[in-house]
Parts: structure tokens; C-alpha cells; sequence
């Protein structure tokens, strides 16, 4: 499996199978004028979520967090922190520097206006940008990816082809010593009892059940019916009538090995094996998380479509819906029609769905990079003030 796996080796010896420059904007008042920075300069990407100001606590800390596990991510090579005023900037950008990464920040107030930060900013990136140039791809094992599991746009096809065929890779390259992190918790209603059998310990089948009932008492708070919500009307449309049959189709992409451990929202996988993040289910803000625990790649099921991509962590649509397939091609990376029609296997599939792997960490772009269908977005706890 080592064969042609071609990634840029870091100076701390870990791996990266992109060269971004990240342009984190701190506070949502950064926002335009670092996707201005990022458009400016080759293989940089803008990362710009809402709030950074009028936070609090618990919600405060996961925004800053998750920010710098994005700019942490093994795919950036280097991390430019905008902000409105200093303070903001420095407290993101003081996480990242901790881990290693080259990092500098620039705000608005402190450089006298957004010109000045373009100007400044501009030379900052485009210096990295030499630099990350000059990297060369060399061989790796795959045992040193961390892999993101996502489902989205579900259909009856996704339990029977898309997410079958992810869980069989998944197999493999968890017995490769690759780590594997799958979420959703919401979205294994009703195949708790199929989790308990595959749990490492008592302790991980307490630890997963404890995660998904959190996601109903949620729902329960807010006075929300979670049968009459979910499956959404997107995936009634494609065929799915209970919440159980939805789960039991989103739960294939995990495979068959056993699981590790639950891990929090955007935190890294602590061990080669497969895990479970405590991150919601839509989908944008599942993949920041994933991408946010340093997910090097994502493998995406998707049967009506979901064409929503990380801009860290290269995400690789999968569908085995043939009118998906046909109507919406440019969207998808690996079709796997030819599944419902008879014509290939869920193991020739698996092994379809490695090889894009591999030509994406040799540099290919997924569609969603080609087509910049690209967002973050940080999950919420608490209101502002």
C-alpha cells in the first residue's frame, strides 16, 4: 500500500499532503480582507469564520481552538492571523506557534486599515510562498495519514454503495496503523447495540453512548422530536423513511474494526485505530472539525449530493447514485454507479476510492478544490454578548 504515496515532508518530520498558506481571519471583521489576502497569492486559502468577538467561556475556547488546529492542520505549511484589533489575533496565533508552525499576525487597527494589511500581508505570503515552492513530494506510508469518514446528501444508495465501499478502505488502512475519525453522533440513533459489539472497552461503549444520547438530550431541550427531523426531507426524497435505517447507512463508512475511543470536537486522533468525534452533523461544520483535528484527507459519501469541501483537508466526493452521478459528474470524484448496475464490486470500489486517494496526495485537486466550493464553520455554544 506504500506504493506511489507521495506527500511534503515537514522539517518536525510530519507530513502534509498540500503546501497551503492559511489566512485565518480571528474576528468576523477580518473576514474580507483575508479572502482578499488569499486571492491574491497562489495556495493560499482564507479561512474566516463568524464571531471571534462578543464570545464567552467554553464557546470562546472552542473558537480559538479550532481556529488554530486549522492552521495546525499537516497540509498548512505556513499561517497568517488577521484580526480587527491585536489581541484577538495574538491569542489564535500563540496556539499555533506552540505547535511549531511559522506564523505571523496583522490587524486592521494596528496597521492603520485594511490597505496597510494588504500590502503587509501580501509580502508576508508571498515570501512562505517561495519558500513552500521549493518543497519537494517524497514517499510516505500510509500509517502516517489521519483520515476524516463524512456522509451527506444521504439516499438509499449511500447505505448500500457509497458507504460500504468507504468502510471497506477504512478497514484497510486502519490495519495499515493509519488513523481513521469518523462523527455524527446524532446520525447513530439506533445502532448503539451494532457500536457496543465493536467498542474497544466497556469504558469506549459507555463513552459512545453517552456522546449520542448527548445529541438527544439536546434535542429534547430545545423541544426538537428527532424522528420528525431526521432523516432530513433530502433524504426522504432518496429513500430512507426511519432514523435507524439512515444510521445503520451512515455507520458502513466506519467499517468493521474495532473503536477506539471518543475524542472531542476539532482534537486530534491520540493513536493509529479507528475513532468517533463529538461533532455535529451538518456537514460543514463536521468536516472543520475533522479537518480542525488534523485530518489530512476526507472521504465523503454523498447519494442526492453535498458539495461542500474542506479547504484544509482535500475532501473526495463519493456517490453511488447513478442520477447524481450523470446530472451533477462534476461534483463527484469517484462514481460508483456501475455498483447498482451490476457491472463492479464494493471491493473493486474500495479499491477505486485508494487510488484517488492517492493521486490527490500527489497533488490532483478534488472537484470541491477545483470548483472552490470550499467553507469552514466553527460549531456554537453559547450566545454573544
Amino acid at each position: 500500500m506504500a506504493e506511489n504515496w507521495l506527500g511534503f515532508r515537514r522539517a518536525d518530520g510530519t507530513l502534509g499532503i498540500r503546501n497551503l498558506l492559511a489566512v485565518i481571519s480571528a474576528t468576523d471583521a477580518a473576514n474580507p480582507v483575508a479572502r482578499r489576502l488569499a486571492a491574491a497569492v497562489p495556495d493560499a486559502v482564507a479561512l474566516t469564520p463568524l464571531y471571534g468577538r462578543g464570545q464567552l467561556g467554553d464557546d470562546l475556547d472552542l473558537s480559538i481552538s479550532t481556529m488554530a488546529g486549522l492552521g495546525l492542520n499537516p497540509n498548512v505549511y505556513a499561517v497568517l492571523v488577521v484580526s480587527l484589533e491585536p489581541v484577538a489575533g495574538e491569542r489564535v496565533a500563540a496556539l499555533i506557534r506552540s505547535g511549531g508552525k511559522p506564523v505571523e499576525t496583522l490587524s486592521i487597527q494596528g496597521c492603520l486599515g485594511t490597505r496597510n494589511v494588504m500590502e503587509a500581508g501580501r509580502a508576508i505570503l508571498e515570501r512562505w510562498q517561495a519558500e513552500a515552492a521549493a518543497l519537494e513530494r517524497s514517499a510516505f506510508s500510509p500509517a502516517e495519514l489521519t483520515i476524516g469518514l463524512e456522509c451527506g446528501g444521504s439516499d438509499s444508495s449511500s447505505g448500500l454503495v457509497s458507504n460500504p465501499a468507504i468502510g471497506i478502505l477504512c478497514d484497510r488502512m486502519v490495519d495499515a496503523g493509519a488513523r481513521l475519525v469518523f462523527s455524527e453522533p446524532v446520525e447513530l440513533l439506533g445502532g448503539e447495540e451494532a457500536l457496543d459489539a465493536r467498542a474497544a472497552s466497556p469504558d469506549v461503549a459507555r463513552q459512545v453512548r453517552e456522546t449520542i444520547l448527548k445529541y438527544e438530550r439536546i434535542a429534547e431541550a430545545a423541544h426538537v422530536n428527532l424522528n420528525a427531523v431526521n432523516p432530513a426531507p433530502d433524504n426522504i426524497k432518496g429513500g430512507l423513511t426511519t432514523i435507524e435505517e439512515k444510521s445503520l447507512g451512515a455507520m458502513c463508512k466506519s467499517g468493521s474494526r474495532p473503536l477506539r475511543g471518543v475524542i472531542g470536537y476539532g482534537a486530534a486522533a491520540p493513536a493509529p485505530g479507528l475513532w468517533l468525534m463529538d461533532a455535529p452533523a451538518p456537514a460543514t461544520e463536521n468536516i472543520t472539525a475533522l479537518s480542525a483535528g488534523g485530518a489530512h484527507i476526507i472521504l465523503f459519501g454523498t447519494g442526492a449530493l453535498n458539495s461542500i469541501g474542506s479547504p484544509v483537508s482535500p475532501t473526495i466526493k463519493i456517490c453511488g447514485n447513478p442520477r447524481t452521478c450523470a446530472a451533477m459528474a462534476e461534483h463527484i470524484d469517484v462514481p460508483l454507479d456501475d455498483i447498482v448496475t451490476g457491472d463492479t464490486s464494493l471491493a473493486e470500489a474500495a479499491a477505486r476510492i485508494e487510488t484517488c486517494m492517492r493521486d490527490v496526495a500527489r497533488g490532483t485537486l478534488t472537484a470541491a478544490e477545483r470548483l472552490g466550493e470550499l467553507e469552514i464553520a466553527i460549531s456554537r455554544i453559547r450566545p454573544s454578548i
